[in-house]
């Protein structure tokens, strides 16, 4: 107490030191003395007694700052000392020297009376800056004592005196900005007591007082109107009150704060935020109320003064609030969002501040005309800034999540949605937004996928009327407004249209509508946690099934505002008819539909038709429905006034709000009706009831009846700008018009007073009536406020507290649209079927915004949706962006056309970028359209050259190259090729084309750029799409993609291609590292070095040579990983491997993509189509362990249909068409095959498929004596199927069969060698078919591993390779195979061995037979032209004859072989070498080795097997006959040489003798032995037997006549026993 009373003393003696400076009166006078009485009693008086007296006590209260105060009341006191007091009293109450308290505690003041004197305060004004510091104190002082009084015990309404002060003494000292800022701060601190309090004490009614100043500062400070034509002092009184609102809003928000915050229940387990205050508490109510009713219409009506009277007609700059009020009024609004307890009682108040804020906005900008001179460029400037600052508010608050602990609570976008989008009372606030949103970034779709209309440019609607002042009645009467209802209606209702062209948004503009649907997605899509425990799984699910209920009643009620715009009858039958309305109907539900389907785009002009119709009469035999009578319409005109709230206000304001829900007809009975209508219903409610309307209810609605029709006219004369103002009514007019209506309708005591009648005027001057639009097509107005605020007790569907999936789907299914609509602006798409690439954007690098954004907006929908499970949804939005790339679809434009367009437009290359983002990413869901727009999109920019190709110094892999090693070495692919494009063009034009035939687009130049068809080498005159010369089989259309033939053909600019790394940051969106590529490049080229001097190097200049088509390229291989679209497929699962591999074939087949009920064609290159071919087997392979699954159903019915069913028919289509795609068709079998042929599940299967290869009716065959044929990539394939030695153990027999089957058509089809003059054959080549065919066959004869698995059945396909090497001019193919019969014969000996060891009759059968096969085709050999390959042949056979194993060859076959084969294979070669029958040369020596091998070929076997045919004497005769008949031949050939001297022979008379003597000697030896087993004999038993025919036919040979007696003597001897 000692030091309150010491800092008392002192604080008083500062201040008489104050004092004492002043002039005589201050410094002597009683202010001096009361501090001086004030020291003494300090120092003489206890504090802490008490007294009885409670006077006394307020007095010693107030004894002790008295003094102080004294000074600060008193005038006279300078601001010096002024100041001084105020300062010092400010330190005893810090100090707590003084105590604020009404109660007598030691040295104490009542708070009452220090506020009311320092409110009280008078001073001298001597110098500015120290009146401002008087100031400053005051506020100090006054936020000090609110600080201290911690229970709030001060009356509120000296509170509320006291920040009144402190706020005008603010706009007082506006000038300074210093000032400025502390007294804010002191207000700022008066909130955050009063509000952070306000539990407490009286704090509740002083806030409600304070809450309801700063509001009425909004109401209330006037607007500028017209703040291009001001002058000095009306800027700074707009200065003033731009300053007033910025303050009064930012306190508000301060209070919101404060007073609404959440703070954490600590004894809650859950810790889970609750409200500070209870809102619904009677002292709270009225706060609430405040907020409610009056602070959103004035943050609305004071936000909507930026366009509410927005002309372009007028030189007006729109716009009444500066941006920084704006900019206040979008925090304002924020705060209230992010108060989640008072967000909930502010549903209505929030439906208009969105729709008629935040949608009216962006209506208005993309509604902007295009400026047409400086005045309209500045205002559309101002205009653009003020909704750049609506946006960023917006972005803020759609960004903004509620998270609450356990993380599932709704975002903002959500609760929009849950809140106003599925309530049928409510418009759709959520997906407006989003389609508003999605209109300024270009797209023109709906959420229900429809087609918008196109803007008008904005403008406020004007009353328009040709009625003269004379026209008008000068008092009103019934006749008189039946005759100018009609005219005043029409001009009531008439609204101004510009046809103005509208301008684009502005590019900063779309950023933040972009970056508002990217905070959409983003919240939407936002990865849930684990849901709230406090709702079960059923609730949830029961929530989410009654939104979706609503959802769809609101649709259904949104059809039948369509239906009654168009026919009012109409919409309430749709009504009745889906249950909306219930049966029976009556006028009420009608009037509910009528009054709450304006949110849901009523027409108001058609609500007013309906209104004023008298109905239909009853009918004999025809009764109308219910809707339609005349009862009916009447009564629902009266139910209809009935809703309205017209009790406690005036007829003029009830006239308002009934006007704001509808427009009047044109029909004067119609008019006449609704105004009766609502006379009847305002007249006994309305304010002027109780004093200027009669009792009588008949005469007061006839009263309020001609008032309203003459308020009517009053403001189509006034604001009509039709009429001059010279002629517009005056208000004396109007006065003397309406005073008195007449005795039968007025009171005989009553008129309207002067005052009334002019107070109306004046209304209706200073503010028209206007039935504006409704929510973004409006501007709210008081009368509309309070009818939205009209009572409603219908049941809003509990709203869901998290954001579950299923919640998440049904927001996706009405945004998905409009997202995909704005995608699609930024690229500039019209629409889905724009597909003719002339139409498409060539924005050029000018594009690379629109190109980011719409990647961005893309990826995050995809990437949702995919989160999301909504594969419908997904599939659809994915479709729609392939078409956006403009690479899909009917090709109206050649390749150049459609090259130059895309490569022009960054925004298409941006929507490619997606689609191969996607398709690598989640490829297994884009499904089977999808995947054919994903193909057909990569067709497209193969044929426009487009894709990287393979070249070897690319580290990336590309989509043309193939991952096994090609089927042709390097020299036959190039010859192959040129091939191909020969045919091509003598298929296209003939072999001499006609001048006179019009040029397609080529040339030079074009064949420098596109890559033009290689020089062709001579085809062959057998090709059947070159037989007709003069008449082209292949036509061109416009796309020309027809004489694309070369799959993986390169552009010539490919070898311009660099890749440098740019490495793409984590932090970096899609959209921006695209945009990041962009602007390098674009950098690169304008900053590079220009080559001047033609010295530079190859490295200096090889960026800026760049042709167009290499950037884009470049670009697009940057950022795509085209590869990842085929490797990825091995992670897919086995049903979306099929959807793909389905796709893929459909479109080889020939197919269409669906788009909802579009059917968009795709045409395919002969070079896409092989392309298909190839990645159909890279898939397949990528697969190899699943390819069971995919071969039999769709595979292999693929490659069957294609080489053999009526697609395969060569006449169906040119051959070079098929030629591309037929060559990687068949390759891609075989590469399957060998890849696979290890595979025991699917190898036979496979196998099986390649016998179209070689059936005669199949495509290849058909091709292959052509140039264009496919032999050597079928061998080079059967090649490496064979080399797979291990697997070939796994194929069963039919598989075998097949194997063996290419193998005979590879033999048979190799090249045929050339022969040279000298004789001299050429080599074949290494990929010869018949050459790969032997190596086939070697392998599988030499492989031990194929010991037992070959099939004998393979001694065809070596008997055919052996025809092939004569047919062909290659002897040493022949001897191979010859070579390979006999490796087989010596496998086959064990066989025949063992079969024989065991018995078993049927295995000897079968091998006998596999062994006569063999040695016939040794024997076919023997007919070559070649006499080496003849030799071999000739004693490989004799050899293989007389091997050991023929002993188990049954008689009966080798008998066969013997006469069928053996012999006359001698005799041929015997006669033809003797007499020369052929055009062969011989060589004497290799002459006489034949004619050798021939009699040994004879004499051999059958003296081998002389033993066994012994046995069977009727075989062993016709043996031995026939061989004397071919030897008889031989040596009767002396005679013929002898007598005819031909020249011509080449053998001589001494070989001939040779071989004569040779045969004879063989002749002899063989009878010699058979006369020594007794099977001849000197005579013969009978006339027939073996011994007469043996000495009858040695007897007719000449030469044998010095031999025949020796034999028969040898053979008596024999009988003789000697």
């Amino acid at each position: 107490m000692m030091e309150a009373a010491r800092h008392i003393s002192e604080e008083a003696r500062i201040l008489l030191t104050s004092l004492r400076t002043g002039p005589p009166d201050i410094a002597h006078g009683t202010l001096v003395q009361n501090l001086i009485n004030l020291r003494h009693s300090v120092k003489q008086q206890d504090p802490s007694s008490s007294s009885s007296s409670s006077s006394s006590t307020l007095k010693k209260q107030c004894c002790y700052v008295l003094p102080f105060l004294d000074v600060i009341r008193d005038p006279r006191a300078a601001g010096p000392h002024t100041l001084t007091a105020l300062r010092s009293l400010y330190r005893l109450l810090d100090r707590k020297s003084v105590q604020l308290s009404n109660q007598d505690e030691g040295y104490s003041v009542a708070m009452s009376n220090l506020m009311e004197g320092v409110l009280a305060c008078r001073f001298e004004q001597t110098d500015v800056g120290n009146d401002e510091a008087v100031e400053m104190a005051i506020a100090d002082l006054l936020s000090l004592v609110i600080g201290l009084d911690e229970q709030r015990e001060m009356d509120p309404v000296i509170i509320m005196e006291g920040f009144n002060t402190v706020f005008v003494t603010r706009n007082t000292f506006v000038h300074s900005p210093a000032l400025c800022y502390h007294f804010e701060e002191v207000l700022g601190a008066f909130v955050r007591h009063l509000f952070g309090s306000i539990h407490v004490g009286k704090s509740a009614a002083a806030c409600r007082m304070i809450l309801d100043f700063l509001v009425n500062q909004l109401l209330h400070t006037p607007m500028n109107l017209e703040d291009g034509n001001m002058s000095g002092s009306e800027l700074m009184a707009s200065a003033l009150h731009d300053a007033t609102r910025i303050l009064s809003l930012r306190l508000i928000q301060s209070s919101l704060r404060f007073a609404w915050e959440t703070v954490n229940d600590d004894n809650d387990d859950n810790n889970k935020s609750t409200c500070k205050i209870d809102l619904v508490a009677h002292d709270k109510g009225p706060i609430l109320k405040i907020i409610q009713d009056n602070l959103c219409l004035s943050i609305l009506m004071v936000g909507q003064g930026i366009w509410a009277y927005q002309d372009p007609t007028t030189d007006a700059v729109p716009g009444m609030i500066s941006i920084r009020v704006l900019s206040e009024i979008c925090s304002t609004v924020s705060v209230l969002w992010s108060l989640p307890q008072l967000r909930s009682q502010l549903k209505l108040q929030f439906e208009n501040i969105f729709s008629g804020f935040y949608q009216r906005a962006l209506a208005l900008l993309r509604r902007l005309p295009v400026p047409i001179d400086s005045g309209t460029f500045h205002a559309n400037q101002i205009f653009d800034t003020e909704v750049e600052i609506i946006l960023e508010s917006l972005v803020d608050l759609l960004y903004l999540h509620d998270k609450s602990n356990d993380g599932c609570a709704l975002g903002t976008f959500e609760t929009l949605f849950a809140t106003f989008d599925c309530d049928l009372l409510r418009s759709d606030i959520a997906t407006s937004l989003v389609v508003e949103l999605s209109r300024c970034c270009g797209g023109n779709i709906d959420e229900y996928g429809q087609t918008m209309p196109l803007d008008r440019p904005a403008g406020m609607s004007r009353f328009s009327s040709t009625v003269s002042e004379s026209s008008l009645p000068n008092t009103p009467t019934r006749d008189s407004i039946r005759t100018n209802l009609s005219v005043s209606s029409a001009s009531f209702n008439m609204i101004s249209e510009d046809e103005t062209q509208l301008r684009h948004v502005p590019a900063h503009l779309r950023e933040l509508c972009a970056e508002a649907l990217l905070g959409i997605t983003k919240s939407l899509f936002a990865v849930p946690s684990k849901p709230s425990e406090d709702v079960t799984e059923k609730m949830r699910n029961a929530i989410l099934l009654e939104l979706e209920d609503v959802k769809k009643r609101k649709r259904l009620t949104r059809q039948a505002t369509e239906l009654f715009n168009q026919k009012p009858s109409s919409g309430i039958a749709f009504l009745m008819e889906y249950g909306i309305v219930t049966m029976p109907v009556t006028p009420k539900s009608v009037v509910k539909f009528l009054r709450n389907g304006i949110v849901l785009g009523l027409d108001k002009r058609k609500v007013g038709e309906y209104l004023g119709e008298a109905g239909k009469s009853p009918q004999a035999g025809k009764s109308p429905p219910d809707w339609e009578r005349d009862w009916f319409h009447k009564e629902t005109l009266k139910e209809y006034c009935a809703s309205f709230h017209f009790k406690g206000q005036a007829l003029l304001d009830c006239l308002r709000m009934f006007l704001t829900s509808f427009r009047l007809p044109g029909e004067a009975q119609q008019i006449d009706r609704i105004l009766q209508a609502f006379a009847e219903s305002a007249a006994l409610q309305c304010l002027e009831s109780k004093d200027l309307f009669s009792s009588d209810a008949k005469k007061a609605s006839d009263a309020a009846y001609l008032l309203s029709f003459s308020i009517i006219m009053l403001n189509t004369d006034l604001h009509n700008r039709n009429i001059r103002p010279d002629r517009k009514m005056k208000v004396e007019d109007f006065i003397k018009n309406n005073t008195d209506y007449g005795r039968d309708i007025m009171d005989p005591d009553k008129t309207f007073p002067r005052e009334f009648l002019a107070g109306i005027y004046q209304s209706i001057r200073d503010e028209e009536i206007r039935t504006m639009g409704e929510g973004a097509d409006g501007v709210m107005t008081f009368e509309r406020w309070k009818d939205i605020l009209r009572g409603d007790d219908h049941r809003v569907p509990d709203l869901p507290t998290s954001c579950s999936d299923g919640m998440r789907q049904l927001i996706a299914e009405n945004v998905w649209m409009p997202i995909f609509s704005a995608i699609r602006g930024f690229w500039s798409v019209p629409n889905d079927t724009a597909l003719d690439r002339g139409n498409l954007n060539r924005s050029g690098m000018l594009g690379s915004q629109g190109a980011r954004l719409g990647m961005d907006l893309s990826m995050s929908m995809l990437r949702g949706l995919r989160n999301l499970s909504r594969l419908d949804i997904f599939q659809d939005l994915f479709v729609r962006l392939c078409l956006c790339t403009g690479l899909i679809g009917d090709y109206m434009n050649d390749s150049v056309e459609r090259t130059s367009s895309f490569v022009d437009s960054v925004e298409r290359q941006s929507a490619v970028i997606v689609v191969i983002k996607i398709c690598a990413e989640c490829g297994d869901l884009i499904g089977l359209e999808g995947w054919k727009c994903v193909f057909a999109l990569l067709f497209e920019l193969r044929d426009l050259k487009l894709i990287v190709g393979d070249y070897s110094r690319k580290k990336r892999r590309s989509l043309l190259v193939e991952t096994d090693e090609d089927f042709l070495r390097p020299d036959a692919r190039r010859e192959w090729e040129m091939c191909i494009v020969k045919e091509c063009f003598e298929a296209t034009f003939g072999k001499k084309s006609s001048k006179s035939k019009k040029s397609r687009k080529g040339g030079f130049f074009n064949a420098l750029i596109f890559g033009p068809p290689s020089p062709a080498s001579p085809i062959n005159d057998n090709n059947p799409s070159a037989s007709n010369e003069q008449t082209p089989h292949l036509k061109l259309s416009e796309h020309g993609k027809e004489e694309l033939l070369l799959w993986d053909d390169s552009a010539p600019s490919d070898t311009e291609d660099e890749y440098p790394t740019i490495n793409n940051h984590e932090s970096l969106s899609l959209g921006s590292h695209f945009e990041k590529i962009l602007i390098q490049e674009n950098q690169t080229v304008n900053n590079g070095p220009v080559t001047v001097t033609g010295l530079e190097t190859f490295d200096d200049t090889h960026v800026l040579q760049l042709s167009p088509r290499a950037r884009v390229r470049k670009r697009l291989e940057l950022v795509c990983e085209f590869s990842s679209i085929l490797s990825e497929t091995r992670f897919y699962d086995i049903s979306d491997l099929k959807i793909l591999v389905t796709a893929l074939i459909d479109l080889i087949h020939g197919t269409v993509v669906m788009i909802g009920h579009s059917r968009v064609p795709i045409i395919l290159s002969p070079a896409s189509e092989a392309l298909s071919e190839v990645w159909l087997c890279e898939i397949t392979l990528k697969n190899r362990d699943r390819i069971g699954t995919i071969w039999e159903p769709m595979l292999k019915d693929h490659y069957m249909t294609k080489l053999i069913g009526k697609e395969g028919d060569l006449f169906t289509k040119p051959v070079v068409s098929i030629i591309p795609a037929l060559e990687k068709r068949v390759t891609g079998l075989l590469r399957i095959c060998y890849h696979n042929i290890h595979r025991k599940d699917v190898n036979n299967q496979l196998l099986e498929t390649l016998e179209c290869l070689y059936t005669p009716d199949g495509v290849v065959q058909s091709l292959s004596d052509t140039n264009l044929n496919l032999n050597k990539q079928i061998s080079e394939g059967l090649w490496r199927i064979c080399r797979d030695v291990d697997a070939l153990n796994l194929i069963d027999n039919q598989g075998w069969d097949v194997l063996l089957g290419l193998i005979q058509y590879c033999a048979s089809h190799g090249e045929k060698l050339n022969v040279t003059k000298g004789g001299r054959v050429g080599v074949l080549c290494d990929d010869d078919p018949a050459l790969q065919a032997f190596r086939c066959i070697h392998l599988m004869l030499r492989s031990n591993e194929l010991r037992d698995a070959v099939p004998f059945r393979i001694v065809h396909s070596i008997r055919t390779l052996i025809k092939s090497g004569e047919q062909n001019n290659c002897p040493k193919l022949s001897i191979a195979g010859l070579d390979l019969l006999s490796l087989l014969h010596a496998r086959l000996q064990s066989l025949i061995s063992r079969s024989s060891e065991n018995k078993n009759d049927d295995d000897i059968v079968f091998w006998a037979n596999c062994w006569l096969s063999i040695v016939e085709g040794m024997a076919e050999a023997s007919n070559s032209k070649y006499s080496n390959t003849r030799h071999h042949s000739i004693s490989m056979f004799t050899d293989s004859l007389v091997d050991r194993h023929g002993q188990n060859i049954p008689i009966a076959d080798l008998c066969r072989l013997l006469n069928a084969v053996c012999l006359p294979m001698a005799q041929s070669r015997m006669s033809e070498l003797t007499e020369n029958e052929t055009s062969m040369s011989f060589e004497n020596d290799e002459v006489m080795i034949e004619l050798e091998l021939c009699i040994s070929a004879i004499f051999k076997p059958f003296l081998h097997y002389l033993r066994r045919l012994s046995a069977n004497p009727k075989d062993l005769e016709t043996v031995w006959l026939s061989m004397i008949s071919v030897v008889s031949h031989l040596l009767n050939q002396e005679t013929q040489h002898n007598t005819a001297n031909n020249k011509s022979n080449k053998i001589s008379l001494e070989q001939l003798n040779a071989t004569k003597h040779l045969a004879a000697e063989h002749l002899r030896n063989a009878i010699t032995i058979l006369i020594s087993k007794g099977i001849i004999a000197r005579e013969a038993k009978y006339a027939d037997d073996i011994s007469s025919l043996t000495w009858t036919a040695i007897d007719r040979v000449p030469y044998l006549e010095k031999y025949s007696k020796d034999w028969k003597d040898s053979a008596t001897l024999q009988a003789d026993g000697k």
